[in-house]
């Protein structure tokens, strides 16, 4: 007997075992906000707030080479510097020697220097770590603001903007990011799915984080998971799994491309929708999009004209950034074209896994979820004994006493 309900509640439970616990959320966040008052205390004027995954409520723990690593949040530290009067070398540099300057810090800063940040990495928690990756950056010149404005980016959202460092090649550059922007975005389409049933959520959240927080009024915004926000989450373990396993880690699609994709989906769908059917109706979208890479742009466009999403114009793939219209998403995938059909064979491949997989037997569903999983934690996570199927019965014949 195939129970969808009991299925779509054990994916969603071995999803949530993915997310940042709430003793972590607090922990993070009070090392962030750490950093930033030693880096004030010590002459660098400066602010210093989460982007990304953190930002948007969208954490999943990273799945590379097989093995479940450790969380990896990413934080803006914004130096009070004119961009037109310093450089992006020295911006970086200057946050990487104040931290070496610390006994806090000097043992934590990785001594690999990434292209866009430092790395702080924290001791595990119950067997658990998480690495700090700080971003350096100023406010954005007014020549670029203006750029975005004339692009059509409202001011508001224009003046938000960053300059973050970016370093290729042994050369330092800078690189527009707007990720309080974004962040402001994403939350206004997100927003009617969070108010649903609200309520019922946070009582179902308090209950598991009792030992950090003892009322619904002190768990924090950040802590909360609409549907929105679990199909990303979804999606975004899918892919890591999913690209690791047919060894083409640096193909798969960014964090950035999933959860703009998805957000800008969701915002005409019904914020009513559960988990798993917000996910059919965007994998459904997904599915019309991939016909872009057969049909001509013409065709496309006369039979699909409402799904400008994606969008493919003189053989070139575009996916714009909401907070940034100088910035195409999908700029990699016009380097390499092969990223394209990897993405759609992924889609395909993850509507499988989570939607098709809902009708499967029960030793098939079993199998699937410790593929994708990984059978130890499916084990500690849900009741396998469920799927009564799943575990096939052994006969024994027993003699009878007059069997002698």
């Amino acid at each position: 007997m195939r129970d969808k309900k009991l299925r779509e509640t054990d994916i969603l439970k071995l999803i949530e075992g993915l997310d940042i616990t709430p003793t972590m959320y607090k922990n993070a966040t009070e090392k962030y906000k750490a950093v930033g008052t030693y880096l004030q205390e010590h002459g660098l004027a400066c602010d210093i707030f989460p982007q990304g995954s953190f930002s948007l409520g969208t954490v999943v723990r990273p799945y590379r080479e097989s093995i479940e690593m450790d969380y990896d949040l990413d934080f803006i530290c914004c130096l009070d510097e004119d961009k037109t009067t310093t450089s992006a070398k020295y911006v970086k540099n200057v946050i990487k020697e104040k931290l070496r300057e610390s006994e806090i810090y000097k043992s934590k800063l990785q001594s690999q220097e990434w292209n866009k940040c430092w790395t702080l990495q924290y001791a595990e928690i119950n067997g658990v770590g998480f690495n700090m990756d700080v971003v350096p950056a100023v406010v954005e010149s007014d020549e670029v603001i203006q750029q975005l404005k004339t692009n059509n980016l409202c001011s508001e959202a224009a003046a938000l903007a960053v300059a973050i460092t970016d370093k290729r090649r042994e050369k330092y550059y800078w690189m527009t990011s707007n990720p309080r922007a974004y962040k402001q975005w994403f939350e206004k389409i997100n927003k009617p799915f969070m108010d649903y049933n609200r309520e019922v959520r946070k009582r179902s959240l308090l209950e598991k984080s009792r030992t950090v927080y003892n009322s619904i009024e002190e768990i924090p915004e950040g802590l909360e998971r609409s549907s929105l926000q679990r199909v990303i989450q979804i999606m975004k373990y899918h892919r890591d799994v999913y690209f690791c396993r047919i060894r083409k880690e640096k193909s798969k699609p960014t964090s950035a491309i999933i959860t703009t994709i998805c957000t800008e989906i969701a915002e005409n769908m019904d914020p009513t929708m559960t988990v798993f059917e917000l996910l059919q109706a965007i994998a459904s979208d997904f599915e019309i999009y991939s016909k872009n890479q057969t049909l001509t742009e013409e065709q496309f466009a006369n039979q699909y004209f409402q799904k400008n999403i994606i969008q493919k114009r003189n053989n070139k793939w575009y996916i714009m950034n909401p907070v940034n219209p100088l910035d195409n998403l999908a700029d990699s995938w016009n380097e390499d074209f092969q990223r394209v059909k990897l993405f759609f064979q992924w889609v395909k491949a993850m509507k499988k896994d989570y939607i098709d997989s809902l009708q499967l037997d029960d030793n098939d569903f079993v199998a699937l979820l410790e593929n994708n999983f990984g059978r130890d934690y499916v084990k500690k996570s849900i009741n396998i004994k469920n799927y009564t199927s799943s575990v096939p019965k052994i006969i024994v014949n027993t003699p009878k006493p007059w069997r002698k």
